[in-house]
């Protein structure tokens, strides 16, 4: 359990923290606009961003796309003064500037032809300088409209990142302080003056659009104090939520650790201590599989094999190679473990190691090999396990289980609210527990008494076998002998030095039986880990992405560097 929950801890932590990339990066520290808007429709546009490049960089990027029915010409940039090199057409640009490791402010000036709309009593300016389109977050954005003269009609407003963030000075100039924007995002800006401001064009249409100007200006107030009051009710609401979830976490992991003591508590009476080997409750491949964190394969497999040689399925024919005594066996996976290897890759009679040397190698048939070997070790593995789950080692705790799974998707809700209204730091601090509750409620498999008490009699004796002796085998029954020893073959912790008596008559030829599974076991590891080595070789990937979009008009931009 504690595991489990580490592991939750450690996945929540990775996604909220990513690990940093050893690679050059750039943040764009300051993104100031200032369009001036002249009498015959055009638009002065004077930009300066300020790059905190880490790392070496040959300059920056400035995408700018004119809406439908305008043209932006004469772009230039420099730094103090120094004129700088552009690249680029069709709207994406390159300013080149080489730099590494510094901060650098470059100004850009370009004009936007037929930049003003006028209509028969106003003119706006509507643009977006920057649209969806961009790739790169933007620490502190202002926008500045100049009028061609001083003025106090006006009517201004600002969409998406945009929204309820200008205002007017007495002057009629139009400030729009945005403060950071988040790559993606649009923030068109939308500005009426009188139409007597530019004389210098004619008016496209004799339609009035003061009124439209100020429904939409009301409406987008109205829509900007619904979404404060609902930031401000969302941060009044956001602690109880999350405190809430919280506290029912810690409830819910109190429950668990409590079940699993009383648990362990009622194995310890029920499932004592074994005086040498446990009793034979599953299997040895099983229980191997059940107890040992992290065996290997390998071993499970050794250990099976292992474990057919000493019930009398199989026998032993010459060095490397065995043949079956009888397919009439104890469990399922028993059966499938003789059909893997005797069917799959011996004879049906006999199976050598020499058979799994048709796994190597990259040829058409080899792959038909190893798909064959792939598809009867699933089956198998599928038999194990169920074998396991047949024997009710985990289970129980269900309602706390759908509780924490409806807790953990009944907080998405809220998390989406916090999103949708700026609480950046609710929205991460429910995160947290939302995860938490539904990977436990998924994962939570606590184990039974059983569980518990087969777990501890067979760690308690895998502790013990480095220090079994020869005496300790020879007071014990054959079979307990070789349950004893193939488990420990299994899994690397029996001595097989100190099964011999220095005073036996081990040193003058007589070996004792239960010695031949060391050299049986330790050839079947080596060879059925160089087969499992062999199919493990043959893997594929591949994936792909796609992106688009844009601001108002077709228009918009982003910025870069390269």
């Amino acid at each position: 359990m504690k595991k489990v929950l580490i592991s939750m801890v450690m996945f929540v932590l990775l996604l909220a923290y990513p690990v940093p990339a050893f690679a050059d990066d750039y943040t764009i520290k300051e993104f100031r606009i200032d369009a001036h808007l002249e009498m015959d429709g055009n638009v002065q546009v004077k930009e300066q961003l300020t790059y905190e490049f880490e790392g070496s960089f040959n300059g920056i990027t400035r995408d700018l796309y004119p809406k439908e029915g305008s043209e932006i010409r004469d772009l230039h940039a420099e730094e103090n003064g120094k004129s700088l090199k552009i690249e680029g057409e069709e709207g994406s640009y390159k300013i080149h500037r080489k730099s590494k490791d510094e901060t650098v402010s470059i100004e850009l000036s370009y004009m936007i032809i037929n930049g003003v709309e006028k209509h028969s009593d106003m003119a706006q300016f509507y643009w977006p300088f920057f649209d969806d389109r961009n790739e790169t977050d933007f620490e502190n954005v202002m926008i500045s409209i100049h009028p061609p003269q001083a003025t106090d009609d006006v009517i201004a407003m600002g969409y998406d990142a945009a929204r309820g963030a200008g205002t007017t000075d007495e002057e009629g100039n139009v400030i729009f302080k945005l403060g950071e924007v988040s790559a993606g995002t649009n923030a068109d800006i939308r500005v009426g003056y009188a139409a007597s401001l530019f004389a210098g064009i004619a008016a496209a249409s004799d339609k009035e659009i003061r009124s439209e100007l100020e429904q939409e200006q009301a409406t987008l107030a109205a829509a900007q104090a619904r979404y404060d009051n609902m930031h401000n009710l969302s941060g009044q609401t956001a602690p109880y939520i999350v405190g809430g979830a919280v506290l029912l976490l810690l409830m819910i992991g109190g429950y668990a650790l409590r079940l699993q003591r009383q648990r362990k508590i009622q194995a310890d009476l029920q499932y004592p201590e074994a005086y040498f080997v446990p009793e034979a409750i599953m299997s040895l491949p099983a229980t191997l599989r059940y107890t040992v964190p992290h065996v290997e394969s390998t071993q499970v497999q050794t250990t099976a094999l292992l474990d057919l040689l000493r019930k009398g399925y199989i026998e032993k024919k010459g060095e490397e190679a065995f043949r079956v005594i009888s397919r009439d066996t104890e469990q399922e996976h028993e059966r499938l473990l003789i059909e893997w290897l005797f069917d799959g890759f011996g004879d049906g009679e006999t199976f050598s190691y020499k058979d799994l040397n048709v796994l190597e190698g990259d040829k058409l048939s080899v792959r038909k090999e190893v798909e064959k070997y792939n598809t009867l070790q699933s089956s198998w593995e599928k038999a194990l396990k169920e074998e396991i789950d047949g024997n009710n080692l985990k289970g129980g705790a269900k309602g706390v289980r759908i509780l924490s799974v409806l807790v953990g998707f009944l907080l998405v809700p809220p998390m989406i609210f916090f999103g949708i209204y700026d609480q950046p730091m609710w929205l991460l601090f429910s995160i947290f527990p939302s995860l938490l509750l539904v990977l436990f409620g998924l994962l939570y498999a606590p184990k039974t008494v059983k569980g518990h008490g087969i777990q501890h009699q067979w760690d308690a004796f895998r502790q013990r076998l480095p220090e079994v002796s020869g005496a300790d085998l020879s007071e014990q029954l054959d079979d307990e002998q070789k349950r004893a020893v193939i488990f420990g073959i299994g899994t690397k912790t029996m001595d097989e030095n100190k099964l011999v008596e220095p005073d036996s008559l081990y040193e003058r030829g007589y070996v004792p039986p239960i010695m031949y599974y060391f050299p049986i076991g330790s050839y079947a590891y080596l060879q059925l880990n160089r087969a499992d080595s062999a199919v493990a070789a043959s893997t594929t990937s591949s994936s792909s992405t796609s992106s688009g979009g844009g601001g108002v008009g077709g228009g918009g931009g982003g910025a870069g560097a390269f």
